[in-house]
């Protein structure tokens, strides 16, 4: 019987304690070996992946492999194996182990394998990289190029977030532009996409980078503070409706050209060896001095009509093109606009979007009048996009191009001074002024030719450079 000093649950003396202390020590020996056993399978996986550990700069992956199929969970791991490498390699400044890596299509797009090195050299030449993280990996049934409107199937990816800074130089600049002064801040879970491709003669897969993320020539630009002059003859063409319906009034006519004018007009372009490019590729070759194709030439739509949805976007992927759409986001979902849906698939088909205004909102007297309201314009049409389609807006359009049409040159300064403290890169103009010479030192003043419904085949030939 238990005493009072001893109450009934007290574990007893004598025989029972020695099998309890050899429970200890089967637990603690467990324990030491799930720990070395987590410590090899990280130094594995370090091994697999590239992780550079210890060494500068640094690579942090926070990959987690999910499933359901062994081939899957391989196939995944591929993606981060040539993200680390790719990415790792542009830290590290090793540039032929990057074009080593890329889709032969992209590699195609440069004259050598030196142009190549020689715009990253320029690009991030005033910027310390430090670092990169992976998120997780995941599947596209499908992704199109927007640079050369390629479409590819099954293909892997996996977000990309760039650690850097502006060195020394760079940060002494007055007004930097925020994305300058911050690039993290828009360089963060950008598309880094792989593919794989059957090697010539065996059944082994070949891995390639479609798109490299942080390293991309689609990624966000960080523009130089006071860029060298440097132009390049690049036609803007400005469209606002395509649609076969009939028109009521003069100006719905000048400002609408139907599907068959329209066909025709791409049509003219292919045949005469044109090539529609993005507004990241014409900032690059101003910048950086990136190539371009023979006979470069970008489209641009106004205000985000759901008949250019419906008509022209079919015929520009029909004819290999590509396309610029200029977003006025009050009016998104609205009678005769797009929806965001809509508007995210544009993006899908290898499309670009850009900035309008909330309200279409011409900006040449309120700039003067109502600074808070054009700053109101511009960030909340901009931070509208970027909520709704995950990307970085760094394109704007001016709403009936004020105030370069008729505006003063004090308002044009205001006004290209708010666009780069917001976060803008570039801005086109609505003739006005016309033309299609680009400048490096008037990027919120690019030039544009309006296509007028009303003009002729011969007319739009006319329009462009000889």
């Amino acid at each position: 019987m238990p005493t009072a000093s001893q109450p009934p649950y007290a574990p007893r003396r004598g025989r029972l304690a020695r099998p309890r202390t050899r429970q200890w020590l089967l637990a603690a020996l467990l324990c030491l070996l799930l720990a070395a056993s987590a410590v090899l399978a990280w130094g594995l996986y370090a091994l697999l992946t590239g992780s550079n550990i210890g060494a500068e700069p640094t690579s942090h992956s926070t990959v987690t492999f999910i499933a359901e199929h062994p081939q899957e969970a391989a196939n995944e791991q591929q993606v981060v194996v040539l993200a680390q490498r790719y990415l790792g390699a542009f830290l590290h400044h090793d540039y032929t182990t990057m074009w080593s890596l890329l889709v032969p299509a992209r590699r195609a797009l440069w004259p050598n394998e030196q142009a190549f090195a020689h715009f990253w050299q320029e690009r991030f030449a005033h910027y310390n990289l430090q670092g990169f993280s992976l998120g997780l990996p995941s599947r596209l049934s499908r992704w199109v190029d927007p640079e050369t409107m390629t479409s590819y199937s099954d293909v892997l990816t996996v977000p990309v977030s760039l650690q850097l800074t502006p060195d020394a130089t760079l940060s002494k600049e007055a007004n930097l532009p925020p994305e300058d002064r911050a690039p993290e801040s828009v360089y963060r879970n950008l598309p880094f996409i792989v593919q794989a491709s059957p090697g010539q003669g065996t059944a082994q897969l070949h891995w390639y980078v479609l798109a490299g993320g942080p390293a991309d020539p689609e990624a966000p630009i960080l523009p130089p503070p006071q860029p060298a002059a440097h132009s390049v003859a690049v036609p803007i063409l400005m469209y606002h409706h395509v649609s076969p319906a009939p028109t009521h009034n003069l100006l719905d006519f000048s400002l609408t050209v139907t599907p068959r004018n329209f066909a025709a007009q791409l049509d003219y372009l292919k045949s005469h060896g044109y090539h529609t490019i993005t507004f990241n590729q014409l900032f690059n070759a101003l910048y950086f001095d990136a190539p371009l194709p023979p006979h470069p030439i970008i489209l641009t739509f106004d205000d985000g009509y759901e008949d250019v949805y419906r008509y022209a976007v079919p015929l520009l992927q029909a004819h290999g093109f590509s396309g610029m759409f200029y977003i006025i986001t009050g009016a998104v979902g609205a009678t005769g606009y797009m929806s965001w849906g809509e508007i995210r698939d544009l993006l899908a088909q290898g499309m670009q979007v850009g900035s309008h205004t909330v309200h279409h909102t011409s900006l040449g007297w309120i700039i003067i009048g109502d600074p808070q309201l054009t700053q109101q314009e511009l960030q909340l049409s901009k931070s509208t996009l970027q909520q709704h389609l995950g990307i970085t807006i760094q394109q704007f359009c001016y709403p009936s191009g004020e105030p370069f049409r008729h505006g003063t040159a004090l308002e044009q300064a205001r006004v290209t001074v708010m666009l780069a403290s917001d976060g803008y890169v570039g801005a086109t103009t609505d003739p006005g002024p016309t033309g299609w010479l680009q400048q490096s030192t008037r990027p919120f003043a690019l030039l544009r030719i309006r296509v007028d419904g009303r003009e002729s085949l011969a007319d739009f030939i006319a329009s462009l450079p000889s």
